[in-house]
């Protein structure tokens, strides 16, 4: 017989069942067999990113991080850390938060590469094993230089022997050197005397930073370069076809040039020279300049070619030139092997070429340390110009000049800078005014009377020029008359090697006419057309600086010029130190150019302590860039013993919101 049971009958017979149970237990006074239910499992400590981490920025900018943890009863909060390869991996502004407060992180302000990578790591305060890590890339502004740059930089080895150097590298963009060549002179430590050593690179690396200082360091296999075979130089960023640099490691002091090599076409016609250094067979420091005409392919006849030397003071004129250049290697070298009508030897050079006018010249004719002379310079072409230089006025207008030499006034030589503006009327006179301060020369009533070394001529002048008329291109140049008049009177000689009316020249400091030789000099320098006023000073500039007391000093270097306050503020490198604060305060340009600039800063290390002060005067080229040159070397009140030459250009910033 079949007995169904429906549902609600079964459930309620389940439902009586299980109270029978339970009135059973309640009855049984033996517990044994109880079993309580376990209680819920801890749950633990944790911790997580929110929002989700960034994993890349650009140097000089700072990014929040936050997270937040779960099951912490003591809201104890969160521990920041960050780790990397390097010494110094950046900072937080709070190593600590409350769960879900950012902190905000900034790497460090200078890499020794493009890219730098670090660890961001956010730990439980109340449990540190429990934590999270983000990978991070910090990207510099490589990529703002890159292609082949030539380089160039003059000053002083450790043992204050004259040094040159220049190479041509090539920058990948991304922070790296892949290839290149180099020719440095520099004193031999075995020989004990100056000696050319040409390398190739073999790699290296560069970096920026957001307000365009930075750095550049070069590898060679050659231990005798450098460090170890490592040259470093500070360099300040003004567009992504120039800088300033200035030498930053131990092998001594000098500063230059980066440029952009837009051309590597072999040379023909004219080039406008000048060079300066140490003469090795006299044992004496030169400077000699001219006019090499490649009048056929690779040869230099001597038709259309001059040389001019000042060898320690004294002056030859109107020597004969001739040679042979080669055709360009693949980084753009060539080699200029010159026979000169001063030199009882060969001279040669290594011509790194820039672009279609510019060469960066340095003396190679002295591996063993017996050649003929230790120099380094410019070349300019004439092009078009070559051979067109016949009358007085074919060198007109307004030059803006800078020159730094060497004063043979007294004992042992020391630094003669000079800077001016000059206007040529295209007929035979010159007028302007300059700015020439002799370090050791005590010779000027300043000194006579109050016991201040060194010698200083500020003053408008006026003068003749003169010119050779067979088309070279050279114009002698003698300001003789000075307003205030120096006492004794100064009587300068520049030669000016021309390429062009309208072109920049280069400039050779043939020393005094004056016969008591009272400002024996020589130097060397270049000489750019002055654009016509006005001469804002405004925004960002990149700057180098050569400032000499017995020691040098060179650095490179940018500030911010505020036209409403009349101000600037910035940041110099120097080899002993990065980032030194550099300001001031200046007066508007008049009509010629000219303007006072009171520097300040830790960065000027030769200062006085008490006043870290530089009185100078800034010649405006154009509204973009100039010279500028110290005068408060025998200030009667603060006499300051330093001597300083320096160059300014606007500089394009890195990046939007970059300085």
């Amino acid at each position: 017989m079949m007995f169904e049971v429906s549902a609600k009958q079964w459930v309620g017979s389940l439902l009586l069942l299980a109270a029978l149970l339970i009135l059973s237990g309640c009855g049984d006074t033996n517990t044994a067999n109880v079993r309580n239910s376990p209680p819920p499992p801890e749950t633990k400590v944790s911790i997580a990113f929110q929002p989700a981490p960034v994993t890349s920025m650009q140097l000089g900018t700072r990014i929040n991080f936050s997270a937040v943890v779960s099951n912490d009863a003591s809201k104890a909060g969160v521990d920041w850390s960050v780790t990397c390869q390097s010494s110094n991996c950046g900072s937080f502004t709070a190593a600590h938060t409350d769960s879900g407060q950012p902190t905000t992180y900034a790497p460090p302000s200078t890499l020794s590469g493009n890219v730098f990578t670090a660890i961001i790591e956010a730990f439980a305060t109340a449990d540190h094993t429990q934590n999270v890590t983000s990978p991070l890339t910090v990207t510099a502004f490589g990529s703002g230089l890159q292609g082949t740059f030539v380089l160039q930089a003059q000053g002083v080895d450790s043992g204050l022997q004259p040094y040159q150097f220049a190479a041509a590298l090539v920058l990948d963009g991304n922070g790296g050197i892949t290839s290149g060549e180099q020719t440095v002179n520099i004193t031999d430590q075995t020989l004990g005397t100056l000696v050319t050593r040409p390398d190739v690179v073999t790699g290296g690396s560069y970096f920026l930073g957001p307000d365009g200082r930075g750095t550049i360091t070069i590898k060679t296999n050659d231990q005798g370069a450098g460090v170890s075979g490592t040259e470093t130089f500070n360099l300040v960023y003004l567009s992504p076809s120039q800088a300033l640099i200035s030498q930053a490691d131990s092998t001594g002091s000098a500063s230059g040039t980066m440029d952009l090599q837009t051309n590597v076409a072999g040379l023909s016609g004219g080039y406008a020279f000048v060079v300066s250094g140490m003469d090795i067979q006299n044992s004496s420091l030169t400077a000699f300049g001219g006019i090499f005409n490649v009048d056929s392919p690779n040869t230099i006849s001597g038709t259309g070619s001059i040389s001019d030397q000042n060898l320690g003071g004294t002056l030859t004129q109107n020597q004969t030139l001739s040679g042979t250049v080669s055709d360009p290697d693949p980084l753009g070298a060539v080699t200029i092997d010159l026979s000169l009508g001063f030199a009882t030897g060969p001279v040669q050079f290594t011509g790194y070429i820039v672009d279609a006018r510019h060469i960066k010249l340095i003396e190679t004719d002295n591996t063993s340390g017996t050649g003929t002379s230790s120099t380094g310079g410019i070349a300019i072409a004439q092009g078009a110009a070559t051979g067109s230089f016949t009358s007085l006025d074919m060198f007109s207008g307004n030059y803006v000049f800078g020159i730094l030499g060497v004063d043979f006034g007294v004992g042992l030589p020391s630094t003669k800078t000079s800077v001016g503006v000059l206007t040529s009327d295209g007929a035979g006179n010159v007028s302007g005014f300059s700015d020439t301060l002799f370090q050791g020369n005590c010779v000027q009533n300043s000194c006579l009377q109050s016991g201040i070394p060194g010698a200083q001529v500020s003053a408008d002048f006026t003068g003749r020029y003169t010119m050779v008329l067979n088309g070279i291109g050279r114009a002698r140049v003698t300001p003789n008359t000075f307003t205030p008049a120096a006492t004794p009177p100064f009587h300068p000689l520049y030669i000016f090697y021309l390429t062009g009316n309208g072109s920049e020249a280069a400039v050779l400091d043939a020393g005094d006419l004056n016969v008591a030789q009272n400002y024996a000099s020589l130097g060397a320098g270049i000489a750019y057309p002055q654009s016509a006023p006005p001469f804002p000073f405004t925004g960002g500039y990149g700057f180098s600086l050569t400032q000499q007391n017995g020691a040098q000093l060179d650095g490179t270097g940018q500030w911010v010029a505020d036209p409403n306050t009349k101000t600037l503020s910035g940041f110099m490198d120097t080899g002993a130190a990065s980032g030194s604060l550099v300001g001031g305060s200046f007066a508007s340009a008049g009509p010629d150019g000219r303007f006072a600039v009171d520097l300040s800063g830790s960065g000027f290390a030769f200062t006085s302590p008490s006043t870290s002060t530089l009185q100078t005067n800034f010649y405006a080229i154009d509204s973009t860039r100039g010279f500028f040159v110290e005068t408060d070397l025998t200030d009667p009140t603060s006499p300051s013993s330093t001597v300083s030459l320096g160059y300014y250009a606007a500089r394009t910033p890195l990046c939007t919101g970059c300085p």
